[in-house]
């Protein structure tokens, strides 16, 4: 019985995005604002999917093995991505298995995220570029055990194209994380600004517009040969 009722639920989210779908979706225990929009994704065994105003799920985006996805207020998801997590994680965590996106956060296209022990993305951050992984369980040698912890992506904070992010992670607030680097777990608070390397290190101070902007993504282009910056470009 449990499996019919898993493809049910999954071929309401293979839907085409309507309001239609929304009020179907929220008639099987999801929470999807009115404005949201879930385009055709494959959503297997999710518990509980929030979807805020005007938030946005692209196309085929495979989510399984969840306890909760929450994905706040104008914040998007693009294409192409994997979100999942182990099922022991869902069974034995009480706060894992789940993925929290703030209000104007933004992943982009073809990423995959571990949600074992959980991930969450502040408010006005992105996950830029393509290719990141975030994941959050593995093999604790000094235990013989699996074991998974949280990896927290910080408020008005950049992570860049093709980079790795393990369990304990956290990118401080208003902070980069340059393309290709590798974030281990947090021995202690770690200080705003530019993060790279592998592992990671803090290497100096960053600021910039995109950090005080008060969108989601940004539609302006800059070209270098002119020196001139294109207002809603995109």
């Amino acid at each position: 019985m449990s499996q019919i009722k898993d493809a049910m639920r999954a071929l309401a989210w293979a839907l085409p995005a309507s309001t239609a779908k929304n009020r179907l979706l929220r008639s099987i225990g999801h929470d999807i604002h009115p404005t949201a929009m879930a385009r055709s994704c494959l959503v297997l065994r999710v518990t509980q999917v929030s979807m805020g105003a005007n938030s946005r799920i692209g196309r085929w985006n495979l989510l399984k093995n969840m306890r909760r996805v929450s994905i706040g207020d104008h914040a998007t998801i693009g294409r192409l991505n994997v979100f999942s997590s182990h099922p022991v994680y869902k069974r034995l965590y009480p706060d894992g298995a789940a993925l929290e996106m703030g209000p104007h956060s933004k992943i982009t296209s073809r990423h995959q995220f571990d949600c074992s022990g959980s991930i969450v993305i502040g408010e006005y951050s992105s996950v830029a570029g393509h290719e990141t992984k975030i994941v959050t369980h593995s093999i604790d040698v000094r235990r013989n055990a699996q074991a998974a912890y949280p990896v927290r992506i910080g408020a008005r904070s950049f992570v860049g194209a093709r980079c790795l992010l393990f369990g304990g992670a956290i990118l401080p607030d208003r902070s980069v994380l340059a393309g290709g680097s590798v974030l281990t777990r947090a021995r202690s608070g770690g200080l705003p600004g530019l993060w790279a390397g592998v592992p990671a290190a803090l290497r100096g101070p960053i600021d910039g517009e995109w950090f005080e902007r008060s969108t989601t993504g940004t539609s302006r282009v800059f070209i270098p040969a002119t020196g001139e910056t294109v207002e809603d470009a995109l």
